[in-house]
């Protein structure tokens, strides 16, 4: 019997479709317990059904909401890894770096501030005092610190240069005294910029606690600086320098000429214990002078712990969880799908952010970005960011924001995040080596080419001593060693002295000795395969060696 119509088949070896099915398998993290240190303003919950859940903390705002006082607020009494947004729940901060101490300190604890890249750093947005353009009206920014050397450092600052002009003000240590620097941040009624400096006052003592306050009265126009409660240092921002004279306007923008209009600020980062040695508690700005503060009671001389939750704008208050830096089993790994279950109340919502390197970072790192992902989001690894570099690596970690409603009556309810990867394993080992000739100082090496779709190349290892390689080949006349010296299924290089000496001269490291081809010497050879994501980095994925061969070179001329 006769077919009409020829079938052909094509007969794939199970073993190649186990290591194509391997190569594009997912594996899945799941996180659904965090540990306290993880959770900034949230709580863990316990839900009817028996599963937990994570929840805004302190959502309710009633019983603070009558306090009008206090502008940004951070009470140091937690680690860095912890502040997301100061302790009044209005500041977003962009990065902490400090030890945390529980022995010393007001409440909980403070901040220990001593290593080079120590400082917090705060963001100023816009509708707050320290993102405001116009009259910043009146002020206090108190401070407790203990300096271990009183040399040098910042406790506070926040300056900026709006249309090419220092403005902002600094509280520093400067000669063993505590001095603020305010620059340009005074405008006379006649539209002059003015500056002052409050240097004078006692020495402060290493290691004891002190108290510092920056007031500015907007009725009299008295600029004074305070130390443990003593005024040290006075000034009058006031058309004569003296408390008859038209009062100068605080503010960090800019007012035009022509309309008297006030112009934005270039909004620059608050910074807090940058190059200073010692102990920092209890940082507070409020609306108020000092010595209104003081009538009330409400100062951070002797036991202040911190004011309720409440300012002159709007805000919705967050909880933030931070995942800990997680590790993927090899560099280049693909995040596939990022996912989160939660349970959502009106008007509420949860938002996330990750960020994945190669390189090692620490959960606190403010050189690596973070990157916003959206609930079910697929194919990150095929999004570029910095560098123009995709968004694969070894190293992750994600974070959580959950907002409450803008009452602040409900939260939402966090239960689980769950992240799909694909790892990125090196090639497999080349296969079938051999030595297929020898001669007069060369060797002629052989084996069967990979086919993973993404091989770049091979590199050949050589020695003298079994399992001891002296010399590395990866290029044949200045390109690499791939497919396409194939001829059908098999590669081979020629391997002699002036291949060694190309090799020898492309290795930057200058470690290896390169022996070179003596005839009737003993060589062993092992071959790897190395694939295209970031080639000659260490980030790079290579296959293991090969089976050794090993070949002989000899002179002579061959009978055939």
């Amino acid at each position: 019997m006769k077919l009409s119509a020829k079938r052909k088949y094509l007969i794939i070896p199970l073993a190649l479709i186990s290591m194509a099915l391997a190569r594009s398998a997912t594996d899945t993290v799941v996180f659904s317990e965090f540990p306290e240190r993880c959770l900034q303003n949230v709580t863990k919950k316990r839900l009817p059904d028996g599963t937990s859940a994570y929840s805004v903390s302190n959502i309710n705002y009633a019983a603070t909401a009558t306090s009008f006082t206090t502008d940004l607020l951070i009470n140091f009494d937690r680690g860095p890894l912890s502040y997301y947004k100061d302790d009044s729940g209005k500041y977003e901060i962009y990065s902490a770096d400090y030890n945390f101490t529980d022995g010393d300190g007001i409440g909980k604890g403070c901040a220990s501030f001593y290593k080079s890249g120590h400082g917090m750093y705060i963001n100023t947005s816009r509708g707050l005092w320290l993102g405001s353009a116009g009259d910043l009206g009146s002020f206090n920014i108190e401070l407790r610190f203990k300096p271990s050397r009183t040399s040098g450092g910042i406790l506070f600052s926040r300056t900026g240069y709006f249309s090419g002009v220092k403005k902002g003000i600094e509280i520093i240590i400067r000669n063993g005294r505590t001095t603020a620097y305010l620059h340009n941040m005074f405008r006379s009624a006649d539209g002059r910029l003015k500056s002052a400096v409050l240097s004078r006052g006692d020495v402060v003592k290493k290691g004891e606690w002190h108290h510092f306050s920056l007031s500015f009265d907007r009725m009299s126009g008295r600029l004074a600086k305070y130390t443990d409660g003593d005024e040290d240092c006075v000034k009058y921002m006031t058309s004569t320098d003296s408390p008859e004279g038209a009062v100068d306007m605080p503010l960090f923008g800019q007012i035009d000429e022509k309309d008297e209009s006030v112009k934005g600020t270039d909004l620059p980062l608050a910074v807090i214990g940058k190059n200073y040695s010692g102990f920092i508690d209890e940082l507070r700005i409020s609306y108020a002078d000092f010595e209104t503060l003081k009538r009330k009671g409400d100062i951070a001389l002797n036991s202040y712990r911190g004011v309720s939750l409440a300012g002159r704008t709007p805000y919705n208050r967050e909880g933030v969880i931070t995942g800990e830096v997680g590790k993927f089993p090899t560099t280049g790994t693909s995040i596939t799908d990022f996912s989160w279950d939660d349970r959502g109340e009106k008007g509420t919502f949860i938002w996330m952010e990750m960020r994945t390197s190669d390189r090692t970072f620490g959960p606190m790192d403010r050189t690596l970005r973070w990157y916003r992902v959206t609930k079910g989001q697929k194919g990150i690894y095929r999004a570029k960011g910095e560098n123009s570099g995709f968004l694969r690596g070894r190293y992750y970690q994600w974070r959580a924001h959950l907002v409450a409603s803008p009452e602040g009556g409900k939260s939402p309810l966090l239960k689980k995040v769950v992240i799909q990867y694909r790892p990125d394993p090196p090639p497999d080992v080349p296969m079938f080596v051999e030595a297929a000739e020898s001669g007069d100082r060369y060797v002629l090496l052989k084996w069967k080419k990979n086919v993973e779709h993404d091989i770049l190349g091979y590199r050949i290892y050589y020695g003298t001593r079994k399992g001891v390689y002296d010399g590395i080949i990866s290029t044949v006349k200045g390109r690499r060693i791939t497919n396409e010296l194939a001829v059908g299924n098999y590669i081979s290089v020629k391997i002699d002295n002036q291949l060694i000496e190309e090799s020898m001269r492309g290795d930057g490291r200058g470690v290896l000795t390169f022996p070179a081809l003596e005839n009737t010497v003993l060589y062993y050879f092992a071959v790897t395969a190395y694939d295209s994501y970031k080639p000659d980095t260490p980030y790079n994925h290579e296959s293991g060696l090969s089976e050794y061969v090993t070949a002989r070179p000899f002179g002579g001329s061959e009978i055939r």
